[in-house]
């Protein structure tokens, strides 16, 4: 072709315009603002994948016009690789344009189609290239190296120009007048900052790329001289024996991680190193579980529990101490023997003698929204019991496969209650109720897959759902024949708690789903297949943007960043913003479950949930750096051979300092907002 280094150097400007032409998709709208950080890994990352959907595309023209030419006999080799590259471009934009790519397209095509617009993709970039090599060697002679790339960049550079043209398009043509989505640094370091981990994170993903092909071509050349053969076995077989390898490598990796995940998640805080002294939580002395069977949430949840003096604090009326019960996932190895010992758990603190009772499935770390729990209490003068079966000690992403479990111990549990309050005086029945957050919402609401007929056998009054994420079984089922699932209309869905009261008075179990909350909306699938939420502009949700296109590979990784900023929360500021749903919870309780309260009341829960946040994250910060500080004094003495105690340092005064127990400290950072 007379170009420079044959075709790596055809492949590598090809992915360069392909990157180019692709980046500005990053920069449309997601479902939140985000930092230039953020902006930057995401073009960074995206920019990786142009480069190698052009690469990868290079090496299917190429193959396929040595076919052509061979089949030919004659002609040049540029001009019958940039009519096969011109070709493939075109058909493959046919192609994709043929066959429209929605959340109902089965995954099998969806991912051909992805596969399809990524070589069209490639395939039009090398069409630009090789055709603007052959325009400028008209005019001005050989195209050099250098003056190559920058024109593939220039090339790519114009191709994303039209693109956020047409954007802009349809954004006028949608009424959407702000459009912007990227919050700016504060100074020109911190832009540097996030240009250099962009570029990074590109850099370093094309680098790990290369080096799966060197290996694949390295393997590809022994498995040729091993076999004896004249022509080379084709790279597939390469490619094909480094995945064989890497995945379990892979899969070893991720395992790992999960075992060191679920002990992170099993320790002993320094905030929180004995167990609770009251009889009405679990670990206590009524309690027949250990503390140290509950994991991290657990304990954190069972000594966070308020007193009936809090509350009447707040309420201005009488209470009592309520109950909170935690089947903790080390107390038993399978979901049938912890459900019984939560049943018995139950029993034992007199959750019967109490008015309401509430099943809190919680999110795969084993964590229930500790305000969520304290808002139930102020609101029934402590007058409840709250139940929290644990099906896995791993942050949700890692949990995914674990919810089954959870469905099946939250169902065990329900029957197991409603039978108990069965064979009650009907007067003293208490209400069952249940709640579910995020991945704990899934299993709240799956305990119903296949109808909200299920919840009434079970003997629910009620539920609250706090952001259910889109792959929930029931919420799908629902979501797409309503009429079906729920014929007596009990299930409900709003996008803040203000909305509870106008729904219809048949609705008895609400879900609370933010317009902007990501994780909702997330799937795997938008990797390849088109999600529910970018269908027709017209049809799209609140929040979601109208002006977007959806893009496989790209709408996936904005939907990770978004994935990331909707969970940032900070302690005792609560907000309406991504999946963050402490804001709503005092008034999507009370209206939800029917409790009673006074406007001022409400005031004072809210205060209160917020102080009591901010209090006990500074606790946490202040006694996990003070056990830092004893750690490395004790390591420190240890070695120098010093007795603690000749300085001071007794074990009691360390165990002080651990805990963070420094009089007026905790109180002071309480009330300035420090992050846990």
């Amino acid at each position: 072709m007379g170009q420079p280094s044959g075709r790596r150097y055809l492949a590598l400007r090809t992915g360069v315009a392909a990157a180019g032409g692709i980046a500005s998709a990053t920069f449309a709208r997601g479902l939140l603002p985000r930092s230039t950080s953020d902006q930057a890994i995401a073009t960074g990352i995206v920019s990786a994948y142009g480069i190698g959907a052009g690469t990868a595309a290079v090496s299917a023209i190429e193959a396929t016009s040595e076919v052509v030419a061979a089949w030919r006999g004659r002609g040049d080799p540029e001009s019958t690789t940039l009519i096969t590259a011109g070709v493939l471009a075109l058909a493959g934009h046919v192609a994709s344009r043929a066959l429209p790519n929605t959340h109902a397209t089965p995954l099998p095509i969806a991912a051909t189609q992805a596969l399809t617009w990524a070589l069209s993709g490639g395939a039009t970039a090398a069409t630009l290239v090789i055709g603007g090599d052959r325009l400028l060697r008209r005019t001005i002679g050989q195209v050099g190296p250098v003056p190559g790339i920058a024109l593939a960049a220039a090339l790519g550079g114009t191709v994303s120009a039209v693109r956020v043209r047409r954007r802009d398009r349809r954004a006028a043509l949608h009424g959407v007048a702000d459009r912007r989505q990227i919050e700016m640094p504060t100074s020109a370091m911190s832009l540097a900052k996030s240009v250099g981990l962009g570029t990074a994170v590109g850099a370093g993903l094309v680098a790990g790329a290369g080096a799966e092909f060197l290996l694949a071509e390295g393997t590809t050349r022994v498995a040729t001289k091993v076999l004896g053969r004249r022509d080379e076995v084709t790279p597939l077989v390469g490619h094909a024996a480094v995945a064989a390898t890497l995945l379990p490598i892979g899969a070893w990796g991720l395992n790992r991680m999960r075992m060191r995940l679920m002990h992170g998640d099993d320790m002993v805080e320094p905030a929180y190193p004995e167990p609770p002294t009251s009889p009405q939580v679990t670990a206590g002395p009524a309690s027949r579980v250990p503390f140290d069977t509950i994991g991290k949430e657990g304990r954190r949840f069972v000594l966070m529990a308020l007193t009936a003096d809090e509350i009447t604090q707040v309420m201005g009326e009488p209470a009592i101490d309520p109950i909170r019960a935690v089947a903790g996932y080390e107390v038993a190895p399978t979901p049938e023997e912890r459900a019984r010992i939560a049943l018995a758990e139950l029993e034992a603190l007199g959750a019967y003698e109490r008015s309401v009772i509430v099943v809190a499935a919680p999110t795969g770390v084993g964590y229930v929204n500790y305000s969520f729990a304290e808002a139930l209490e102020y609101l029934t003068r402590g007058d409840c019991a709250i139940v929290v079966p644990q099906y896995a000690l791993v942050p949700s992403a890692l949990a995914l496969h674990t919810t089954d479990a959870g469905v099946q111990m939250q169902t065990l549990i329900l029957r197991g209650i409603r039978d108990r309050i069965s064979h009650l005086p009907p007067g003293r029945r208490p209400r069952l109720l249940q709640f579910g957050e995020s991945l704990g919402a899934q299993v709240a609401l799956d305990v119903a897959a296949d109808g909200t007929a299920t919840f009434d056998g079970l003997g629910l009054e009620g539920g609250l759902y706090l952001g259910t994420p889109f792959r929930t079984k029931l919420w799908k089922r629902w979501f797409e024949d309503p009429e079906r699932v729920d014929p007596k209309g009990i299930l409900g869905s709003v996008a803040e708690a203000g909305d509870i009261p106008g729904l219809p008075r048949s609705v008895r179990h609400v879900q609370v789903i933010h317009d902007d909350d990501p994780i909702t909306k997330f799937s795997y699938d938008a990797i390849v297949r088109r999600p529910w939420w970018l269908g027709p502009p017209q049809s799209r949700p609140p929040g979601v943007p109208r002006e977007v296109a959806y893009r496989p590979v790209v709408t996936f990784v904005i939907s990770l960043v978004d994935l990331k900023n909707g969970m940032a929360t900070k302690p005792g500021e609560f907000v309406r913003r991504g999946h963050d749903y402490r804001i709503e919870l005092c008034d999507a309780i009370r209206t939800a479950f029917r409790l009673p309260a006074s406007p001022e009341q409400v005031d004072r829960i809210e205060r209160a949930l917020r102080d009591r946040e901010r209090e006990w994250a500074a606790r946490r910060m202040v006694a996990r750096r003070f056990a830092s500080a004893r750690n490395s004094v004790l390591g420190q003495l240890s070695k120098w051979g010093v007795d603690p105690a000749t300085v001071g340092l007794d074990d009691a005064s360390a165990a002080r300092l651990a805990r963070g127990d420094v009089s007026g400290l905790v109180s002071r950072l309480g009330s300035s907002g420090t992050s846990s």
